[in-house]
């Protein structure tokens, strides 16, 4: 169904079409709060606050065709905040259930995602946040600067340095431990 017309009829009070919007974005919703804390019960914490919160703002989103692109928003934040109150780290050691949240689509295990997931654990949340919305969910440079309220040259230059961190991470021989 076509978006536009589903948030609509949510923002009307229709819990049914809240929850046909839901469907198309709730694994992706799940995979990137799991990509921030590395544990399954914050980021269903995390997930459901973002979904608890999509749905008593709902009313308050003008642009419906961003709908997908408004939630993900709100989750980012959500897990932002998530980290900033728990302020820890979180350890990337449990490969299983990296690899159940983030790999049980129809993708296979590959070394080079695991690399990749590892290499998540160096970079800064300012920069894991642009790369995820960037590369993770698709967005572009200008959707990124909208999104976060910042200008696109910044959001250039974040996804510049971020790649440059991430480029001796990822090669070949880097220790993780």
């Amino acid at each position: 169904m076509d978006t536009v017309f589903l948030v609509r009829k949510a923002q009307k009070g229709s819990d049914e079409a809240f929850e046909e919007l839901l469907s198309g974005v709730r694994d992706k919703l799940y995979r990137t709060a799991y990509s921030y804390v590395r544990n399954e019960h914050d980021a269903l914490d995390i997930y459901q606050d973002a979904i608890y919160k999509a749905y008593t703002s709902l009313k308050s989103l003008k642009n419906p065709q961003s709908f997908e692109s408004w939630i993900v928003k709100l989750l980012v934040f959500r897990a932002i905040d998530f980290i900033r109150r728990e302020s820890r780290h979180f350890p990337a050691d449990n490969i299983e259930s990296f690899e159940h949240a983030f790999l049980n689509d129809t993708s296979h295990y590959t070394d080079q995602s695991i690399d990749l997931f590892k290499a998540f654990d160096y970079l800064d949340p300012n920069y894991k946040t642009i790369i995820l919305l960037r590369y993770y969910h698709d967005l572009s440079v200008k959707e990124i600067a909208r999104m976060l309220d910042c200008p696109e040259g910044t959001v250039k230059s974040c996804l510049h340095r971020a790649k440059k961190e991430l480029r001796p991470i990822l090669k070949e021989g880097y220790s993780y431990e």
